[in-house]
């Protein structure tokens, strides 16, 4: 160890910065007076909040403050006169030999973060600064070090710079979202002509014609089904939503995933003990199953186990999880495939990205999970590790003591018009002639109008208006305030290719008016303007 005298000096001198300062301006004058500042310094060093070391140039500590016994839990007494190299992670012996030979040479060392070690085997991280210290002849004799703990503080950056990737990849996908609505809305007009004029033929074309008409027809339902996953993503397809068993669907599930993902994969269903009731659509959930299932297959070539799992957990205060607090049901996917890379991981769910072959996906089956989970108000997340395994975790609302649904009933055509008088604003000229040739076709007398015309049609016997919700001037719904406001009786029902809940949500669309979603065929638009047409029941 120094002498006391010598080790004053260095303790005063680990006062970097103001300290530093300091001695310069007032280490001068009579020596007692000399001697009070050192003695001063060396106190004020010894209180500092950063732990302020000092040793010898073979490693030995010499000063050890308060503050390192608070950082490091070793007192005063258990670390003078030992090796420096008791607070170091393993294995950091030749970096210590190589910054004390730097200080040696007078050198100056500074690390915005390093790693130290406390006395219970715990790590942290310190921003150091090392100086030489002289003796009176000028050698170096010693170096010290002022280290501050920034653990806390780099725990504090990095969940800032997680929330901001969360928000910059939130923005993202909410930009695609916008454009595959977009695409999907338009897609969904072009797809209601084709699904219907293709019903049209159906009974007048035979032989090789009518296996051609046929392929065309499934190839439009595989497109209407691709639309509808673009629309789950952009969360603008409606669903309908009650309450539904978490247990009973990875139930029901099972037997169908274990034939689809074949004989070297194992599907290992553990479904919580209790109910697991949950707001969600029941279909949609298969989807999600089906959709995750089959992702952990493709990561496995070589076979593997894939685990479902359901449970509950609580969300308290803040959360990494962007859910409010509460109770939530749990879906968990693993798999012990490949796993991925941060990068893939960070791009997963956006629609069309796919790292399989172009004949083996499409892109949006992680991107459809993403959309139902959001529209059902959950939350999805990914933990990766390349040649480990995924785990996907879901989080959905949980219903507790709510009544499990039983299912929704299919749509049935209306029984078709009599005479009624509908009037039909669609700017799309083949959407427009394919409403009013099924409607003329089934007993309803129609008219076409511009909305620009709507101010000075006659409303006389007008039964219901049929107009699409978007136009190119005013909206739908603003040209069916303007004709019920001159006859308050006339029912209105739109059309569209958004979502029903945004479109009621941007247009304040009363839940009694019905919306017909598009790509409709024949059979969808008579019942939706037959339940329009019904007569009302007073209570």
């Amino acid at each position: 160890m120094l002498p006391r005298g010598t080790a004053m000096a260095v303790l005063a001198a680990t006062g970097a910065g103001l300290l530093g300062w300091f001695s310069g301006r007032r280490l001068r004058g009579p020596a007692h007076i000399y001697t009070q500042d050192r003695e001063l310094l060396a106190a004020m060093a010894d209180q500092s909040a950063d732990a302020i070391i000092a040793c010898t140039l073979d490693g030995t500590v010499t000063v050890w403050n308060k503050g390192a016994e608070r950082l490091y839990g070793w007192s005063a007494e258990e670390v003078l006169g030992t090796p420096f190299r008791g607070i170091l992670p393993p294995g950091a012996d030749p970096t210590l030999e190589q910054a004390l030979a730097v200080l040696a040479t007078g050198g100056h060392i500074h690390l915005e973060e390093t790693l130290r070690i406390r006395r219970d085997g715990s790590s942290l991280l310190v921003s150091v600064t090392v100086s030489p210290i002289r003796d009176q002849h000028g050698t170096v004799v010693a170096a010290a070090a002022t280290e501050r703990d920034i653990t806390e503080k780099r725990r504090f950056q990095a969940e800032e710079r997680r929330a901001v990737e969360r928000s910059a990849r939130a923005a993202r996908l909410e930009s695609l979202g916008q454009l595959a609505g977009g695409v999907a809305h338009d897609f969904n007009n072009l797809l209601a002509i084709i699904l219907n004029y293709a019903d049209f033929l159906a009974d007048e074309v035979t032989g090789d014609g009518a296996a051609d008409l046929s392929r065309i027809r499934d190839a439009a339902d595989r497109a209407r089904v691709l639309t509808e996953q673009l629309l789950l993503f952009a969360k603008r397809e409606p669903t309908q939503v009650e309450v539904v068993d978490l247990n009973e669907a990875v139930k029901r599930s099972g037997e169908l995933l274990t034939r689809t993902i074949g004989a070297d994969v194992r599907l290992v269903c553990r479904p919580c003990g209790a109910a697991v009731p949950v707001y969600a659509n029941r279909g949609r959930l298969d989807q999600i199953l089906l959709n995750l299932v089959i992702n952990a297959r493709d990561a496995m070539p070589d076979g593997g186990v894939v685990v479902v799992e359901t449970g509950l957990t609580e969300i308290r205060g803040v959360s990494a999880v962007p859910l409010p607090p509460g109770r939530y049901a749990r879906l968990t996917v693993s798999d012990t495939g490949t796993g991925m890379s941060a990068e893939v991981r960070d791009r997963l769910f956006e629609p069309f990205f796919t790292t399989k072959p172009a004949d083996r996906g499409t892109g949006l089956g992680l991107s459809t999970v993403y959309g139902i989970v959001g529209d059902a108000g959950g939350h999805i997340s990914v933990d990766s590790v390349p040649g480990v395994g995924t785990t996907f975790r879901i989080l959905l609302p949980y219903a507790a003591g709510r009544a499990v649904g039983t299912g929704h009933r299919p749509v049935q055509a209306g029984p078709g018009g009599d005479g009624q008088r509908v009037l039909v604003i669609e700017d799309e000229d083949y959407v427009r002639d394919l409403v009013v040739r099924i409607l003329q076709e089934n007993g309803y007398r129609t008219t076409a109008i511009s909305e620009d015309a709507a101010a000075g049609v006659d409303l006389t016997d007008v039964a219901l208006l049929i107009t699409d919700v978007v136009l190119p001037g005013r909206s739908g719904p603003a040209v069916a305030a303007q004709l019920t406001a001159r006859c308050p009786g006339l029912r209105v029902l739109f059309m569209s290719g958004y979502s029903d809940a945004e479109l009621r949500r941007r247009y304040d669309i009363p839940p009694a008016t019905r919306i017909v979603q598009k790509p409709f065929t024949a059979v969808e638009l008579l019942a939706t303007v037959g339940e329009a047409l019904a007569p009302v029941h007073q209570p």
